[in-house]
């Protein structure tokens, strides 16, 4: 035998044997690589949680904030108030949204973030980060419940178009569980059950007792192509309260307020996205519903009369919005608002505290590049107290008249 052929029989025994062990060892592949998978089931921007059918959309935005005031000197300004104030928020929402066999199932959340310089006496400042959640909730089917804007309206919610200005209607944020039917054709109607703690409007907030009865919220909404009308109610109680040692501050009363309002939206169609939208309501001893937290003086659900007594405020307000894309990328609105309150015979001897507000602001925003805009707005606001309302030597509103005015520019960036 020769040395080749040795080598050659040396080399097949030498695989063979190799085939034999490779033969014996487990097979192996990498793993499946799930990727993100687009859910266009809910509009741009959503997409599958990997391992589920749930569709997700993260969101943001940056506004940076640069504004100056004025105006009379009884509201402001002294020497401990701002002439200019520049601020940043951040915002970052969740909305995840699953098809099911009894409805969609849907789930938002939204949290803000501020940093701020606030004036203190004598021209002084200090930092202030402030961190808020804005919503909370979860819809399924028809159903509403957690942290979302009250049902009393839809102004506020749907539109509401100015940056900083006030306007007076429903605007707040409430915990909530709420039941939405649809009855077809655009026709809704809505029950609410909201915490009544979210809903108080009061200076005087040691007078008022704690919760018994949680607010109650209805409306009827229809919905067409041309716009949409709604009428809303709800019901409000307020209640005397006790002092720090637990001692009633007046005698024991439970008192419920009430509140009505109804709200109109013409859409406009010789301009894109063109709209006149209107919502005006009445409260009586439910003063939140007129928006009296956006005024400059605020307002009260109750109130103690000359005689004692423990009374509700009543009054009425109004907003008025009209707007749209001047271009693709500029828009501009028109926003006026108007809130009259009175609280008869209040600490006034034969006589009632009045107190009326109206605001008008105008803005325009232009879109730089996608996702970027620069806006602009002015707004005047102008407030009567009537003759005033003074507790002994303290004078606790300004008798009169007065103006504040307020201009500014936002750079906001939305991803």
């Amino acid at each position: 035998m020769t040395m080749k052929s040795l080598l050659l029989g040396a080399a097949a025994g030498i695989a063979a044997i190799g085939t034999a062990q490779a033969a014996d060892l487990p097979m192996t592949k990498g793993e499946a690589v799930e990727y993100v998978k687009v859910c266009s089931a809910f509009g741009p921007g959503f997409f599958y949680i990997p391992g589920s059918d749930t569709c997700l959309k993260i969101g943001g935005e940056i506004r940076a904030d640069y504004r100056v005031f004025g105006g009379s000197k009884n509201y402001q300004f002294n020497r401990g108030d701002n002439r200019s104030a520049f601020n940043t928020q951040a915002r970052i929402w969740f909305d995840a949204r699953t098809e099911t066999d009894w409805g969609l199932l849907r789930s938002y959340f939204q949290i803000n973030a501020d940093s701020h310089k606030i004036g203190g006496p004598r021209d002084s400042t200090y930092n202030s980060n402030t961190f808020s959640i804005d919503k909370a909730f979860i819809q399924f089917g028809g159903l509403t419940a957690g942290y979302a804007h009250s049902f009393f309206g839809f102004y506020d919610n749907d539109w509401g178009d100015t940056i900083w200005a006030p306007y007076y209607a429903e605007s707040n944020t409430v915990n909530l569980i709420a039941y939405t039917a649809q009855f077809g054709g655009g026709f809704s109607a809505t029950l609410s059950i909201e915490d009544g703690r979210d809903h108080r409007a009061n200076a005087l907030t040691n007078f008022q007792g704690g919760q018994q009865v949680p607010d109650v919220v209805g409306q009827l909404r229809l919905d067409q192509s041309w716009g949409a009308v709604a009428v809303q109610a709800a019901g409000h109680q307020y209640r005397t309260g006790v002092d720090e040692n637990g001692d009633d501050i007046l005698p024991r009363s439970n008192k419920y307020g009430w509140a009505v309002g109804a709200s109109g939206l013409i859409k406009l169609p010789f301009i894109d996205n063109g709209h006149f939208v209107v919502e005006g309501q009445y409260a009586n001893g439910a003063l939140d519903y007129l928006g009296v937290g956006n005024s400059v003086n605020g307002g009260q659900d109750f109130f103690i009369d000359n005689t004692n007594r423990f009374k509700g405020g009543k009054g009425w307000s109004i907003v008025a919005e009209l707007g749209g894309n001047i271009t693709p990328v500029l828009n501009a609105n028109l926003v006026a608002s108007y809130l009259d309150t009175k609280y008869d015979r209040a600490y006034i001897d034969g006589g009632s505290l009045k107190i009326k507000e109206y605001t008008i602001a105008a803005n325009m925003a232009y879109t730089i590049v996608k996702g970027l805009s620069v806006s602009a707005e002015v707004a005047y606001t102008h407030v009567d107290n009537g003759q005033g309302l003074s507790i002994g030597e303290e004078t606790v509103l300004p008798r009169g008249k007065g103006n504040i005015w307020q201009a500014g520019v936002r750079l906001k960036r939305v991803f």
